[in-house]
């Protein structure tokens, strides 16, 4: 049994176009903000004893503090999820005016600028926000969308290779979920400068076309690159298994461990690995590692079962029959038929 973790965790894709809708706290320094698709067509019901915050309730605010930037910036982002975009902009621009430096506000103010149709002020907007944040491949790529929208193809092209110098393997991970993994070397290969993501990109590629010595070799690039890459130790494991080249694939599983403890999943080949090395202790260790760190996994549970039963520990098979018996009817029968073999 070989299970793979899910790949690419790092490069999960973000919508640009998603309309930011977080409010601040008290402290503008800790604020941090979650993207939404669009705005819930009804509120949530908020828990006992919550209270329940509206437009009213920022506005309310404002009319208590009017010179706090904090309120109108809640307020701003209220009507940005309502769609209110000019009255959005209106309270964005007067956190600017008290803070000109507040990168979040002026990027919120292009947002409700260019969401209202003023594209030369959503332009400008973007352009200040970029200044105080020029590594921000979103509001490159928005201030690119503002220019092709104004018929400025030209300063779009230049924003959008600001976006793929920052992101350079964005639109390589699109063509990967997409299961376009020819199109995902090609376009990797492409890249000058490639980064450690870039070559775990290209292993998992290569993984997936079976090409598995050149997997090897480029999983082993981006941890000589990035030396704490769990993920990339992870496929490197895979491929060395795929291999058969246990010692090698026992010695990237223990590394992937080491550097991320809580993966059930990297334990869980691990223990794979010393199996197939004849090594029952170390396996039974591992697999037992892996079903702590995730008790429901029923996959693992079994997995230990059986080797115990194969080195005749019967009781800490049993040990394994009973945890199933509750989380997976299926494979407590499973093992429970290896156990009577066993006894015969």
């Amino acid at each position: 049994m070989n299970r793979m973790k899910r790949t690419l965790p790092f490069l999960l894709l973000v919508s640009l176009s998603l309309l930011f809708a977080s409010c601040r706290s008290e402290s503008k320094s800790d604020a941090t903000e979650s993207a939404h698709s669009s705005a819930p067509t009804t509120a949530p019901t908020p828990p006992p004893g919550m209270v329940e915050v509206s437009t009213d309730t920022f506005k309310k605010e404002v009319q208590q503090n009017p010179e706090d930037p904090l309120p109108h910036y809640n307020l701003g982002t209220a009507y940005l999820a309502e769609g209110k975009f000019d009255a959005a902009s209106e309270e964005f621009k007067f956190v600017v005016g008290k803070n000109p430096k507040d990168s979040d506000a002026l990027a919120k103010l292009g947002i409700s600028y260019a969401s209202a149709g003023r594209l030369d002020e959503a332009a400008d907007a973007f352009r200040r926000a970029l200044v105080l944040t020029p590594k921000s491949a979103e509001l490159h790529q928005r201030l690119a969308e503002v220019y092709e929208k104004s018929g400025k193809a030209a300063d779009a092209s230049k924003e959008r290779a600001q976006v793929r110098r920052l992101q350079p393997n964005d639109h390589a991970a699109e063509l990967y979920k997409a299961g376009k993994y020819e199109e995902t070397l090609g376009e990797l290969q492409k890249l000058a400068d490639k980064n450690a993501e870039t070559y775990l990109l290209m292993g998992d590629a290569l993984l997936k076309l079976n090409q598995l010595k050149e997997a090897a070799s480029v999983l082993r690039q981006a941890v000589k690159i990035k030396p704490d890459y769990s993920d990339a130790y992870f496929q490197l494991g895979n491929a060395y298994s795929r291999l058969n080249q246990q010692e090698d694939a026992a010695g990237a599983f223990r590394e992937a461990a080491r550097l991320n403890p809580s993966d059930a999943d990297a334990f869980f080949n691990l223990g794979n690995t010393y199996d197939k090395l004849g090594r029952y202790e170390d396996a039974a260790a591992a697999y037992a590692q892996a079903v702590r760190l995730r008790p429901d996994d029923a996959d693992a549970r079994y997995t230990l079962g059986l080797l115990h039963l194969k080195h005749g520990n019967a009781a800490a098979a049993t040990e394994q029959y009973d945890a199933l018996k509750a989380l997976n009817p299926d494979a407590a029968g499973r093992l429970q038929q290896q156990l009577k073999l066993s006894q015969k």
